[in-house]
């Protein structure tokens, strides 16, 4: 296929398939694997169920492609097809592979004998794809080999819904996942679109975007057709509407970009096992360097992991030493195959290094030096992920420099950050409280700190993060309110704290608590219309009893002094 649009010596390909029929096919016409294929992942489906058929089908293509360039030089090449086409029309009404189906369908349909009843056999109830069960990837591999085939015997009712459906799994950067299922697609759909019957197109699209007194107003023709054409907006959660007359068929694609900070999730690192660490190695006040130091290890018990790729975020003002990355890419005893630095393949914009395998006996280790060149003032943590080819459900670890001692502590939420002193955590009031104490704090109001709420509390929701929790609470009952939040009975309300801090603070999800606190300790979320609060060491946080403990000994004591507080309060206020 690739003979036609980059320089490929002639004598190359032909010896290849001279290879294949001399030392791969059997007597039968079926053509089995006589080699260790490293990066099996990159034939897709073709080693799963009904391989010989895949298999067959497989290499009947690629000796099909050449048939032109080869048919003088190769004895042999036309028989050699014949007999791998009476294997496949034998084994068709057998496959029960999706995969393999489409794949035998389009090798048969190259030689005029496609069976339409077999290739629709396994076709979705919606007509438009091949759903194979192994995953995605294998589906649109599928469905591309079928499209094909439909091409080839000038199907194009039936290719209509197929081109439409592939119209609806193409990702943002225009491909379709892995590397391999990208290029059959795109062979699939070109073929389509040389061969079919070339629409009227005179189209007239309107798009109101939100904001604008005006639609932008694009003509769409036989000659501009292909050509895409892209708006911006500012905000989101807004209607667009988008008007078309005329004749022809246009794609509307919507695309939100967000920022996100990343997150571990321990439920998609199944298959690997990895540790990320950020050692120390030079702290001078001119130049700080690190080793960024990365383990992983396949988890699984028979086959090391192949062609897997590790997405290095860095950190903000951080470089990586690309002198490390070379001496871990050359040489014999090379550790990765291949590094690039590349803001397309990234989703932050950093370092992807490729690796041949990940061996599931013992963890492979990568390690590099990373230079801060720019001093951030507020350090936000930096993913690792590790996926294989195939599978990009994606192990992520998170990494950020120890905090020394002295230094500074942050909260930052919706892009404002908040320096909160050392050692500032919240305690959680136990053991035996006197009235006097909750009374005085509810009344606080001295130079440094002032009391302006004070809440009955339940706590439906913790997130941690690599340095913050996050502690989701409904407000059940308004004792005192400020002027900061108002209106807070009933709804959800953000606490946060360090994470150092979860013992001392002690909230446990369902249960109930007393948070007074200052208007200090309050920041407004104006995007979201919403407060998040500090937890932190001027926090009083005190556990509330449901209503049957408070009719034991241990806590009727609590309780009775909890309905004190709020009795004097309603009745005094602070004015005793």
């Amino acid at each position: 296929m690739a003979y036609s649009l980059v320089a490929v010596q002639e004598e190359v390909i032909c010896d290849a398939i001279k290879y294949l029929i001399l030392n791969t096919q059997q007597p039968d016409g079926m053509f089995r694997e006589v080699g260790i294929v490293l990066h099996a992942e990159m034939t897709g489906d073709v080693k799963g169920r009904d391989t010989e058929a895949s298999m067959t089908a497989f290499k009947l293509i690629a000796m099909q492609e050449s048939r032109l360039l080869c048919a003088a030089t190769v004895n042999g090449l036309s028989g050699s097809i014949d007999k791998a086409v009476s294997y496949l029309e034998r084994r068709l009404d057998s496959l029960t592979n999706p995969y393999a189906i489409a794949m035998t369908s389009y090798a048969l349909a190259n030689e005029g004998k496609l069976n339409r009843e077999v290739l629709h056999r396994f076709v979705s109830p919606e007509l438009s794809h091949w759903p194979v069960p192994k995953g995605h990837q294998y589906t649109l591999e599928a469905t591309a080999y079928a499209l094909l085939a439909l091409v080839k015997t000038r199907a194009f009712e039936d290719a209509r819904p197929v081109v439409r459906w592939f119209t609806q799994q193409q990702l943002v950067g225009g491909g379709y996942g892995s590397t391999q299922a990208t290029l059959v697609v795109y062979q699939a759909l070109s073929e389509h679109w040389i061969n079919a019957e070339k629409p009227e197109y005179d189209l007239n699209v309107d798009i109101l975007m939100p904001g604008k007194p005006k639609p932008y107003k694009f003509k769409v023709n036989r000659g501009n057709h292909h050509l895409t054409r892209t708006l911006k907006s500012n905000g989101i959660n807004h209607n667009v509407t988008v008007r078309a007359t005329g004749s022809g068929e246009a794609t509307v694609t919507m695309v939100s970009v967000y920022y996100a900070l990343p997150q571990e999730k321990q439920s998609d690192c199944q298959r690997f096992n990895m540790s990320v660490e950020l050692i120390p190695e030079k702290m001078d006040v001119e130049e700080k360097v690190f080793q960024l130091r990365i383990e992983v290890l396949h988890n699984d018990k028979e086959r090391d992991s192949t062609l897997t790729t590790l997405d290095i975020g860095l950190l903000p003002g951080f470089t990586v030493d690309t002198d490390d990355l070379n001496l871990l890419s050359q040489g014999r005893a090379y550790t990765i195959a291949k590094y690039e630095m590349n803001t397309v393949l990234s989703e932050r914009g950093s370092l992807i290094i490729y690796l041949d395998k990940v061996s599931h006996i013992q963890p492979e280790e990568i390690s590099f030096r990373v230079r801060q060149t720019l001093k951030v003032g507020v350090l936000q943590p930096a993913a690792v992920s590790v996926y294989e080819y195939y599978n990009e459900t994606k192990c992520v670890k998170l990494y950020h420099p120890e905090r020394r001692a002295g230094q500074p502590l942050w909260f930052c939420r919706g892009g404002e950050c908040t320096c909160v002193a050392e050692g500032s955590c919240s305690l959680q009031k136990k053991g035996k409280i006197s009235n006097d104490e909750r009374s005085a704090k509810i009344c606080e109001a001295t130079l440094t700190n002032k009391t302006e709420f004070a809440y009955k509390v339940q706590l439906e929701e913790t997130v941690a993060d690599l340095s913050t929790d996050t502690y989701t609470v409904r407000i059940l009952d308004v004792i005192k309110e400020g002027n900061t939040d108002v209106g807070p009975m009933g709804k959800l309300r953000s606490f946060l704290s360090h994470q150092h801090c979860r013992g001392a603070v002690g909230l446990q999800k369902g249960k109930t608590y007393l948070i007074m606190g200052s208007s200090q300790d309050i920041r407004r979320h104006d995007q979201g219309q919403t407060f998040w609060y500090m937890l932190d060491e001027k926090t009083w946080v005190e556990y509330w009893p449901t209503a049957d403990e408070c009719q034991t000994d241990e806590h009727r004591p609590s309780c009775s002094g909890l309905e004190h507080m709020v009795d004097q309060f309603q009745v005094f206020s602070c004015l005793q």
